[in-house]
Parts: C-alpha cells; structure tokens; sequence
C-alpha cells in the first residue's frame, strides 16, 4: 500500500522502539502466534503438533470469536453428502468478484488445502467431543442469478449446532500451547544485524512491557481494523459512512500496523465483510452512527429479500444482490440508510426465498426437515426477533401502508406508490424495475404491514499484509520479511472490494486454512 507519509496518520507510523530498560520481563518460545481467533488457534494447534514450543498472546481476557460457518473443497462431509464442485471454476469465480485483484496462487492454495483442514477439524476437534460436520448440499437456488456454491459445512450434534471453540482451546492446552490473555502485542523486534523479526514487545496482564523472544518466526493474526476507526476512515471511509455497527470488538489493527512500521506491504483496495442486519431507530442518521458494540440490534431477518426502498419511499435496487451490494446501494441514496418492508404473509415468503448461508432462516437437518441454529432463527425464533424490535420501537407494524410509512419518517405517497407498483409486479411475476428473480417476489398485501431502517454492519475487514503462499509476509518490494507471518485478517491477497458471499464460509475457512498453513511452516524451520 503506498502510503503518502506526509498524510500518514498515528496508525501507520512506526513509534519509538521500546528501551530495554523498560522490559520487566521476558521468555523464549520457537514459534510467537499473536491473536486467539479463527487463524491464532489453528496456528498454534499446528505448530505445537509439529513439536515447536509454542506461545499464543492475546489482547482480550478470552478466545476472540470462532466462526462456525467453514468453506470448503472436496471435504470427506461433502463426500458423504455427494456434493461435488469444479475447484477450478470456484478459484475463478473468486477471483473474478474481485477483479483479479488478488493473488491467485494464494486462492488455488485455499482450494487444495481446505479440504484435509475441515478433516483434521472433524476427526481431531469434532469427533472427539460427539460432533461431527453436516455439509449444506442444497446452498443456492437454480433460478438465482447469482451462482452459489455449496462449499458451506456447520458442526453439528444429533440435537443441534455445536460450538467448538472451547474444544480448540483445550487442544492447544493439552499441546502444550502457553496461552496468555490479557496480553496485547505492542511492537515487533527486528534483529539489527539481518533485519529478521525475532520476537515481540507485549504487556503482561499487569501492564508490563515483557520481551517474548521467537527463534522461529512470529505469526500474526489479530483479526484486522474494523474497530479501529482512525484506519477505518481513513483506509475505507465509505465502509465507515455505510454501516451502523461494528461487530469485531478485538479488531484493532494491531498486526497490520506492527508489521507496517517494519516494511510490510498492504493490499491496496479496501475490503469490508458486511451483513445487512444493522437495524436502527428510525430518524437515524448514518454520518453520525458508528457503534462498536458486537452483536447489538443484530436483525437476521435484514437479509431476507423483502421490499427495500430509500428514506424517500422510493425502490432502488433488486433486493435479491449480497449482503454488502445492498448497503453499497443504499449509500447512493438519500441519508445512506434504507428501509425493509414487508407483510404478514412473510412465513410463506421467507419458505420460498431460501437465501443461504448465515442468512437462512431455517436450515435442512442432517436427517430430514428443518432446524433453526441458533434462538434467532426458525420462523418461531424471527417471529420472537420481530417483536422484540417491534416493543424496542426499532420496528414498525401498521394496520396501512400509509400509517407505516408515518411511523418511519418517509414520505407516505410515496411508500404508496411503491408498494403498488412492486406489487403490480408480483403479480406478474416479472419485476421489469429491477429484474429480482420471480421467486424472490412477494406482496406487500396483507395487513398488518411491518417495515424498519437498516444499515450494514462490518463483520471484519478483508483487505491485510500482503503475503506469498508460504504465509510470509511481504516488504514493498515484493521480498518476505523473515520471521514474519500472517493468516486470517491480518493477511491480505485473497479479496478485494467484497466478499463473495455466495461462496459460504470462505472467510472462516480461509483463517482456519493459512492459520494450520502458518503454523506447519513456521514449526518447521
């Protein structure tokens, strides 16, 4: 990333190296993994299976989140379940939604490796504990415009969804992993003599500078920038101006600045994973909204494609595009916020939409039926999430469209108009405004009629250290700066502008993957 160092901000310029006299401490490890989430504990699993002391820090008193949402490619689960996918056409796809502007050696790396890493998570992590993977096999819809892959695998029980988190946490124990909370990285360590990264200057849970020397390497995977505002504005203002919510409360960009103030080069496009679920009071305005609060107002039913419309009443997109395109959409138009609206009827609505990934409403059980995942979810679990919005003020329910357009702040002739039309449409069953596919049509005819103001909401960012396909994290010149390495967040290469949320579960698979990849290399030195 080339950066004009007479516009740097503090993020980006490298402070004063700690003096040694300001160490109360310090310890030797072989392989430094910084950052307990998706990448750090995979890492570190794979590093101290290879044999190598291992030390894993992190700035939270906790493991930060593990998704459980996995991407993958020719895994044994989707063997069982007698899915197949073109490996080729997939690395194509993924590097077709983001122009080629990444590097494909890396997302042919992902596609290879995914698979024997959802293996190991299933025989070494699941099994172990009474869970196994269920591999979606139904992802997508044939009439959908955008092809879907159905890469997505969920952990599950016989009962219901599974959370492993803690499991890998108690692996790495049994490794032999030292895991320290309550220690966030503060600066890298650069050999003087051949410009090697050797190690870290952290804090102890006292507030101690400690020395944490590593004669392997250090890898980082802190997760990205999303609730750093100074670099989100600065390096994404648009996603800033865009969303509502911030739901990375780990994600302070710690990784990706350490590793710039010793050389590391950074993706040049900014990258933003968004869910369109951040629903706000209406009223609100966007410019002056940004809540670094994980997970508050999180409305799943956001992502369902119901009528949306501009706070003038006006429609302005096919609401059937991912999460993210929507949101981009809506920061073409008035105030940058939109509203949802939708009918009673919503339950058949919602049945016939089948959207994918973490938006579903319902999920296929492994033995027939359907499961909701998680208390949000299922159409008794919506309905629940309705009304709680409905009691906060945070929904609107009228008896007409008029009354609901009054209680939402948009022009209510307007909202009229609209809905007739997009109901006129319906009822064709053509949408000639926007082209949504037919079956993701619905009236909004059935009284009452429910509406609310969303905005997006910043899972993480995507756009990190440029690396090459041995983890290693890159200097301007394209060179790798040894004993420096990064997976998940931290690593960049792998998306540029959006995710492409119709590959499910890449994300998370790709930190699980380069996190296992880090470790391995690193370990093995």
């Amino acid at each position: 990333m080339n950066l004009d160092e007479n516009k740097m901000s503090v993020w980006a310029i490298a402070p004063d190296p700690i003096k040694e006299a300001e160490i109360s401490s310090s310890l030797n490890t072989e392989v430094l993994v910084v950052g307990a989430g998706n990448a750090g504990f995979f890492a570190a699993i794979a590093a101290a299976e290879k044999g190598a002391k291992t030390t894993l820090i992190e700035r939270e008193s906790h493991l930060s989140l593990i998704r459980t949402y996995i991407g993958g490619v020719k895994t044994k689960a989707q063997k069982r379940a007698g899915i197949e996918i073109d490996k080729y056409e997939l690395v194509e796809e993924i590097c077709r939604y983001a122009s080629h502007r990444v590097d494909q050696r890396l997302i042919k790396l992902w596609a290879d490796k995914s698979g024997e890493v959802i293996d190991w998570l299933e025989e070494e992590i699941l099994k172990p504990n009474g869970a196994y993977l269920h591999a979606e096999s139904d992802t997508g819809n044939p009439n959908d415009f955008y092809k879907a892959y159905p890469t997505q695998h969920d952990a599950q029980t016989d009962a219901d969804g599974f959370s492993f988190a803690p499991c890998l946490e108690d692996k790495a124990y049994k490794l032999g992993v030292d895991i320290r909370y309550n220690t966030p990285m503060v600066q890298l360590i650069r050999s003087k003599s051949d410009e090697r990264i050797t190690g870290v200057i952290a804090k102890d849970e006292d507030g101690n500078y400690i020395k944490i020397n590593a004669s392997k390497g250090v890898i980082l995977c802190t997760g990205g920038y999303a609730n750093n505002v100074e670099m989100l504005k600065e390096i994404n203002p648009i996603a800033y101006k865009e969303n509502v919510y911030c739901d990375a409360p780990a994600n302070y960009g710690e990784g990706i600045s350490a590793a710039t103030w010793v050389g590391a080069d950074k993706d040049e496009v900014p990258t933003v994973l968004v869910f369109d679920r951040g629903i706000v009071p209406p009223g609100t305005k966007a410019s002056e909204t940004y809540i670094q609060q994980p997970f508050k107002n999180f409305f799943w039913f956001g992502s369902q494609p119901f009528l949306k419309v501009n706070l003038r009443g006006e429609r302005f997109a096919n609401e059937s595009v991912p999460y993210d395109w929507i949101v981009n959409a809506a920061g073409l138009q008035p105030g940058d916020l939109y509203c949802q609206i939708w009918d009673s009827n919503w339950k058949e609505d919602v049945a016939r939409f089948q959207t994918l990934g973490c938006s579903r409403i319902q999920y296929p059980s492994p033995t027939g039926g359907l499961q909701s995942k998680v208390s949000v979810r299922g159409y008794e679990g919506a309905e629940r999430d309705i009304e709680k919005y409905v009691n906060m003020g945070y929904v609107k329910k009228a008896d007409t469209i008029e009354e609901l357009a009054e209680k939402l702040q948009i022009p209510a002739d307007s909202l009229k108009a609209t809905v007739g039309r997009y109901n006129e449409l319906a009822e064709k069953g053509i949408d000639e405004d926007f082209g949504k596919e037919k079956h993701r049509l619905s009236k909004v005819a059935k009284a009452p009629f429910y509406g609310c103001v969303l905005g997006g909401r910043i899972l993480c960012t995507l756009d990190g250290l440029r690396i090459n396909t041995n983890m290693q994290v890159l200097d301007k010149e394209s060179n790798p700066i040894e004993g420096l390495y990064a997976a998940g967040n931290d690593s960049g290469g792998f998306f540029g502008v959006s995710y492409p949320e119709h590959i499910p579960g890449l994300a998370c698979s790709r930190a699980f993957t380069f996190g296992r990849l880090a470790g391995q290399k690193v370990a093995s030195h």
